[in-house]
């Protein structure tokens, strides 16, 4: 018996996450969850431009504006759906990035923030599933960068035979793609997320080169941009003004669970306007320049080939298909490459490391960041990904449910933070169960945002479900209330909540602390906060004046300030 306890104990001692026995690995504080030191705030603007570019430069984004097609809009009234989606997507993402950007939280513990320290597991959970979902999906689209470079070495390779059943929505062909693809990915895990912004830069640049690529010479082979582009819409035009917010639900959609675990990565950011400057920019440019590419080439691919090709991986294979040319090889080589860059960069850094960020403050004995996104990559084969694009309609469909869910966690988010609490926490609090502590609540939930969440989500729901199989005499109004669900679910919440706080008041609304020990904030940071003491323990225990400047015994310097 003593020998299982002791080889138990060795187990047991092998799979915990390597640390210092300094540092505390709880649930409730571990050096994931902690606010982010100084010396990892490495993000300015052009990282935080990667960041948001890269989501818009991707199969993702290009297909994305192509399938709104089928809602029966044109081209012209698409973008203008797009511009406004682009713009409500800058002010949620903007206002969501507050907690992190002066608190340096990540997602996990801004759930504390309004659900409770138990309560937490909500967003926690939702956001981990969508990290799940949103992996394979984006690892199925990377896949087939693989399978257009593959295909550029090898004819055979492009014409391989499948030997799936006809029933799966995937060929054997696509099936390898998406397997190197999803092996590859787990090498970027060593990485830090912060580290990551110079490759995903390089991946927006290489990618945009390649779209450009296709667009000129798609449009250049049919001389023009194809019968779609000056196509008019035949729908009334009450319709035609729900299929706009629909437009803007479908393509906000796609970037909600970004815009919703935003303080992951803007508590990384060196300049909270730099980081605005580069999320607005990244948004309404790429965010506009590339699906109105993937918009006309799905027009002029309609005029070449007789159908819409709305993958520019798609177009890619049809070059090799109408010419197996060195040119014509090497030309797809390159785009399939970029598109993987593009695609791999995002997954890994956007769900991956957004993953294993939920699931490290989940077990941090025995998960961080690292062992958190593997695990995020191997549950994500359970989804099936492959059967997320065989038609428009279910591409559509997967978009815009994510925006139901997630959407009035950010709502309340805001409420919380800038309406309620007028940005001021008392951060300490954050991470103890104490019943006396502000966001103890009751019992350790707070009942008044899970309540606003289940009335934001639940009327969204049924539309979800009417969209997935078209249920008979389904009501107009619900219906369209999913429809528009990128404005009702953002702003119904965030008024019920206000709401619902002045009726019955959260504990210490606005309430900073008197005394904290301020190891990871800038002086700045301090005079922001509000506080009137700061009583600072150094790590050589000596008390400083203002201002100085001491190094910790990793060598880091950090700014200590003390007032007595």
């Amino acid at each position: 018996m003593l020998f299982n306890i002791e080889t138990l104990k060795r187990c047991d001692k092998f799979l915990q996450v390597p640390h210092h026995e300094k540092d505390s690995l709880t649930v409730l504080r571990n050096p994931d969850l902690d606010p982010i030191p100084l010396e990892r705030r490495i993000w300015g603007f052009w990282s935080f431009f990667g960041y948001w570019g890269i989501p818009n430069i991707t199969i993702w984004t290009w297909s994305t504006g192509s399938a709104m097609l089928s809602l029966g809009l044109n081209i012209q009234h698409t973008m203008g759906a797009l511009t406004l989606g682009n713009i409500l997507i800058c002010v949620y993402t903007c206002l969501n990035s507050g907690p992190g950007a002066k608190y340096r939280i990540g997602y996990t513990v801004c759930q504390r923030m309004i659900f409770g320290i138990y309560g937490s597991g909500i967003g926690i959970f939702i956001r981990i599933v969508l990290s799940i979902v949103f992996y394979g999906s984006q690892s199925w689209l990377g896949g087939l960068g693989f399978v257009v470079m593959f295909s550029s070495w090898s004819k055979s390779y492009m014409n391989l035979e499948n030997t799936f059943p006809s029933s799966l929505a995937m060929t054997t062909r696509d099936f390898i793609g998406f397997l190197v693809f999803q092996i590859l990915q787990y090498a970027f895990f060593v990485m830090r997320p912060e580290k990551m912004n110079k490759a995903v830069n390089f991946s927006c640049l290489i990618t945009i080169v390649a779209m450009v690529g296709v667009f000129v010479a798609t449009l250049a082979k049919n001389h023009g941009a194809g019968p779609l582009y000056s196509e008019p819409v035949a729908l009334s035009k009450g319709y035609t003004g729900w299929m706009w917010l629909y437009s803007m639900t479908i393509w906000y959609g796609a970037l909600s669970p970004d815009c919703t675990n935003q303080s992951d990565f803007s508590r990384f950011s060196s300049s909270r306007k730099k980081m605005y400057l580069g999320i607005i920019s990244a948004v309404m440019i790429t965010g506009t320049i590339v699906p109105l590419m993937g918009l006309l080439c799905a027009s002029a691919t309609q005029q070449l080939y007789g159908t819409e090709l709305w993958l520019p991986t798609d177009i890619c294979l049809q070059w090799l298909i109408d010419d197996y040319s060195p040119g014509a090889r090497a030309a797809s080589f390159f785009c399939g490459l970029a598109f993987m860059a593009s695609q791999m960069s995002f997954n890994v850094l956007a769900n991956g490391f957004a993953g294993g960020m939920d699931l490290a403050g989940v077990l941090p004995r025995y998960i961080n960041i690292k062992r958190g996104a593997i695990i995020t990559a191997l549950l994500s084969w359970a989804t099936q990904p492959w059967n997320f694009y065989n038609t428009s309609s279910v591409f559509i469909t997967v978009m815009s449910s994510f925006g139901v869910i997630v959407t009035p966690i950010i709502a309340i988010t805001v409420a919380d933070y800038h309406i309620i609490r007028k940005g001021r926490l008392p951060l300490s609090h954050l991470y103890i169960t104490d019943s006396d502590g502000t966001f103890y609540y009751t019992k350790g939930f707070n009942y008044r945002a899970i309540f606003t969440w289940i009335c934001g989500m639940v009327p969204g729901l049924p539309g979800l479900a009417d969209a997935v199989s078209p249920i008979k005499g389904f009501p107009e109004g619900m219906r369209n209330f999913f429809y528009g669900s990128v404005v009702f679910s953002f702003f119904c919440p965030l008024i019920l909540y206000v709401i619902i706080c002045k009726i019955f008041p959260v504990k210490n609304s606005g309430m900073m602390e008197e005394e904290v020990a301020y190891d990871n904030m800038t002086i700045e940071e301090i005079g922001e906060s509000g506080s009137q003491n700061y009583n600072m323990i150094l790590l050589e225990g000596i008390d400083v004046e203002m201002g100085s400047m001491v190094k910790d015994i990793n060598g880091s310097v950090k700014q200590k300030v003390i007032e007595t």
